[in-house]
């Protein structure tokens, strides 16, 4: 007999919960490997978002994601384009993505809090104008030991500039 095509399914055993996410960071630690943390939106996911990823998963042994709640994605009408569990199991698909957990919070400080990271990875577009939000949240990170730093600006695209490309 023929063979069926396997059924394409995203790699939901990546997705968990928060509790799960900060066990994760605790065994690693324990091993003494190094966590990276990446925190947002991460609407209409692009090469820049790929790029980013794969940079800080190059800075430490494990890297976590957490995704921000579709309430908390003021990136204007319409947005964001993907649900949070649409916006998960992309993210979760990434060979560089080791988990990926929702941000309980309006911001990452809870998920900093659980996690502990080494290091909380933000893009380059967060280097020169950093907001009170992520200024708050790198104040957590570095009271837990740990430090902020940025990926570099090599690939350079917006979501948000895709968006008004396609959702004229």
């Amino acid at each position: 007999g023929r063979l069926e095509p396997p059924v394409s399914r995203p790699r939901t055993d990546k997705v968990v919960d928060l509790a799960e996410f900060a066990q994760t960071a605790e065994r690693a630690r324990a091993a003494g490997r190094t966590v990276a943390l990446c925190h947002g939106c991460f609407d209409l996911l692009h090469v820049g978002h790929v790029h980013h990823f794969d940079q800080a998963s190059r800075l430490a042994d494990v890297l976590l994601v957490s995704v921000s709640a579709d309430s908390v994605c003021a990136k204007g009408p319409g947005r964001p384009a993907f649900t949070l569990d649409e916006r998960m199991a992309v993210i979760a698909a990434l060979e560089a993505v080791d988990r990926v957990c929702a941000a309980p919070g309006p911001t990452a400080i809870e998920v900093i809090r659980a996690v502990r990271p080494h290091l909380y990875v933000k893009g380059p577009d967060y280097r020169h104008c950093p907001g009170a939000r992520l200024r708050a949240e790198a104040a957590v990170v570095e009271e837990l030991g740990g430090r902020l730093v940025h990926t570099d600006d090599r690939v350079t695209s917006s979501s948000t500039e895709l968006f008004r490309r396609f959702h004229v």
